[in-house]
């Protein structure tokens, strides 16, 4: 964690909250407070396409509302809160602009959080968070009290739903793809196994990276359908493997990678363990693991990332986020040994570890 932590007025340093400052910490207060708000707002920005419509020119509030058949009355009141929270800018009265944060709103550009606005206020997210206190207090996850299933069953039994979720997932996916393909040397090695790897957009990546390189695609049938199709279309599926099944069960196949990518973030520490030594078993000794997650940053706002993410493991789906000592103590429970972690961007990194 970075030493140099930012001032913060603590109570005990004070006997009671003065006129003087009372005023701007009950501001700064409430605009936490109404923090699920301003999240709302942005994500009716992203299913209105608003930052795609503004992408190449400045609209005025009437244009837009003839754009996406809204009320214009209402969408410039909507408009208005993107201007104030910086994502939009009203450059005269009425007219609108695209803001450098903004274009992050408009799909399929690099760091889009499109489909990530569109997931964190979607049905099953908001219902879950609404129960953060059964979490707090049990430390269980919210999704299986709320719905009586775990995360994945919902997405089965709700799949008008799953397809946010897909794509959000295919999104962060893509985004870390080049990183682990740029960052990672996969020289003298034969196969790579994607675990968990979804339609196989980040083994994709990495065999367009490394043309010598065959891959496996393993995570469970119904998640892998479609996989060929997506392999075919970037060029990769003669060199890539699918393999159905389930990760809690023994591996069918040898690597000489095995890559975990924002998997054991899902998992609980038992549940961990059991990934994790199912891959020492399938593992040579001379194969490499490389799991790819957060990892705790000493960058403020990366850090409340970080921490709300770990907060969202806790409440969806009964995981946690960690720091790289809690991995390597993971690790050492699977009969692994950790040897290196290479930071991927600010909140990211790829850790690797062998056979003990």
């Amino acid at each position: 964690m970075n030493k140099e932590q930012p001032e913060t007025k603590l109570a005990t340093e004070t006997s009671a909250v003065t006129s003087e400052n009372s005023g701007n910490l009950r501001t700064s207060l409430m605009r936490l407070v109404l923090g699920f708000q301003v999240s709302q707002t942005i994500s009716v920005a992203a299913q209105l396409n608003l930052a795609d419509l503004l992408k190449d020119q400045t609209r005025t509030d009437l244009e837009l509302a003839e754009a996406t058949g809204t009320n214009p009355a209402a969408l410039y009141r909507l408009l208005r809160v993107l201007a104030n929270v910086e994502v939009l800018a009203e450059v005269t009265p009425h007219r609108f602009a695209l803001t450098q944060m903004g274009q992050l709103l408009q799909k399929g550009v690099p760091g889009s959080v499109y489909t990530a606005s569109l997931f964190f206020s979607s049905p099953r997210v908001w219902q879950v968070w609404q129960d953060i206190l059964y979490s707090v207090q049990t430390g269980e996850n919210a999704t299986r009290h709320v719905f009586g299933v775990p995360t994945w069953e919902y997405y089965a039994q709700h799949p008008e739903e799953a397809p946010i979720f897909y794509n959000f997932m295919t999104e962060s996916s893509n985004q870390l793809a080049p990183l682990v393909a740029a960052n990672y040397k996969f020289e003298g090695m034969q196969v790579v196994a994607d675990i968990g790897g979804a339609q196989g957009n980040m083994l994709a990546a990495i065999l367009r990276a490394n043309s010598h390189l065959k891959g496996v695609l393993f995570d469970l049938p119904q998640v892998t359908q479609g996989a060929t199709h997506f392999l075919e279309g970037v060029g990769v599926a003669e060199r890539c493997e699918i393999v159905a099944g389930n990760m809690f069960s023994p591996w069918p196949f040898k690597a000489d990678v095995y890559l975990i990518s924002r998997v054991i973030q899902d998992w609980a520490d038992e549940q961990v363990i059991a990934i994790l030594r199912n891959c020492r078993e399938a593992m040579e000794p001379t194969s490499k693991l490389v799991v790819v997650e957060r990892i705790l940053p000493e960058d403020k706002e990366a850090a409340l990332l970080f921490l709300l993410s770990d907060l969202h493991m806790l409440v969806g789906v009964g995981g946690q986020e960690r720091s790289l000592e809690e991995y390597q103590k993971l690790f050492q429970a699977a009969g692994l040994t950790y040897t290196r972690h290479i930071a991927l961007n600010p909140s990211f990194c790829l850790i690797e570890a062998v056979r003990a």
